[in-house]
């Protein structure tokens, strides 16, 4: 493939774009010399799945890792050459795909729509032309870790911090994340992006419902989630009746806060049902509030505890809403059930 050389007019305005990854773990591939990667590469961050592209100045809505609309878009500003490419010797395959072409020049990248919470931020930024003698400055506005400086070496095989990405972590809150792209020597060079989500603290919202005894369900987390972990990461509700059977609402379209059996549901449908489980505590005849439901939810994700997961259960960024249900004969049919507050939380990688 013949190389395009690097522009030195300004490009046009309008924006192609085609996915990012999983739920909103962003895969971004940048510039039109070649095509995108596929869907097994993972890159510098193991993050295998769909890539979108980035091919002119603007922006647009992004997929997720399995090509879903993810709710979150990207704007490129102070946008330069999107056609620029080298065929780089060296390079091969999904490798040569993402750092063979990208966007040459200054470049600003706002993404918006995303989760709050923990990223790890790889900016892809090697020379295919020049690699010894080009450098690219990349910062994260609001990273504790400062700007990087990236290039001065040719391809080895295999993506390497500093000379072939740049890698952040960074905090988002209210949705957006953006990344500065600079010269730092002659030309600067950006391929692309993976937002890799590392942690979300999961956040309690609703209002659970007084049970037949007094007490109040409570709902909380040990561990973390994960989308490829098999255990880890229990949801647990204390204060609930003693030996009843429960089980947990799920779903991913959100929050709720409807009437519900003399309660509030805390989950937006379509919902679904985790395996059953028993709350156990103190021993019948005995009555009191020292049940206990938990489920691990990697571990009911993976299929190990049976049921039917849903699969969104396993792809990281995806928001999932839950709530405990339980029985309660203290109250009257229909009411005669418990219910937690709700727990919103984002599944980890």
């Amino acid at each position: 493939m013949l190389p395009t050389l690097r522009a030195v007019s300004a490009a046009t305005a309008l924006s192609c774009l085609a996915g990012l990854a999983s739920a909103q773990a962003i895969n971004l591939d940048i510039g039109q010399y070649n095509g995108a990667p596929s869907a097994a590469y993972g890159a510098a961050s193991g993050q295998a799945g769909h890539w979108n592209r980035l091919l002119v100045q603007g922006g647009g809505p992004l997929l997720d890792l399995t090509g879903a609309p993810s709710g979150a878009s990207v704007v490129a500003t102070d946008a330069l050459h999107f056609a620029f490419g080298f065929d780089n010797p060296n390079t091969s395959g999904d490798d040569e795909l993402l750092v063979d072409g990208g966007h040459d020049g200054a470049l600003t990248l706002l993404f918006t729509g995303l989760n709050d919470g923990e990223y790890n931020v790889y900016t892809y930024a090697f020379p295919p032309d020049n690699r010894t003698s080009y450098f690219t400055a990349v910062a994260v506005t609001g990273s504790l870790d400062p700007q990087q400086i990236v290039g001065g070496a040719d391809w080895t095989g295999a993506h390497v911090l500093g000379e072939t990405y740049a890698l952040h972590r960074a905090t988002v809150i209210g949705g957006s994340l953006e990344i500065v792209c600079n010269v730092s020597t002659l030309y600067a060079t950006v391929n692309g992006v993976q937002l890799e989500p590392t942690s979300f603290a999961p956040v309690t919202y609703c209002t659970a419902k007084v049970n037949s005894l007094g007490c109040t369900p409570t709902i909380g987390t040990l561990g973390a989630s994960s989308g490829s972990a098999t255990s880890g990461f229990v949801i647990q509700s204390l204060q609930n009746r003693n030996q009843r059977p429960g089980l947990m609402l799920y779903g991913i379209n959100g929050r709720d806060a409807s009437p519900f059996l003399g309660g509030t549901l805390c989950v937006n449908g379509p919902i679904k049902r985790t395996i059953i489980v028993n709350s156990g505590g103190s021993a019948l005849p005995t009555q009191d509030c020292s049940g206990d439901f938990s489920i691990d939810m990697n571990s009911f994700a993976q299929g190990s505890l049976g049921g039917t997961p849903s699969p969104s259960l396993i792809v990281p960024g995806t928001k999932v809403n839950c709530q405990y249900w339980g029985r309660d004969p203290g109250f009257s049919q229909p009411d005669n059930i418990s219910l937690s507050a709700g727990l919103e939380f984002i599944v980890g990688p």
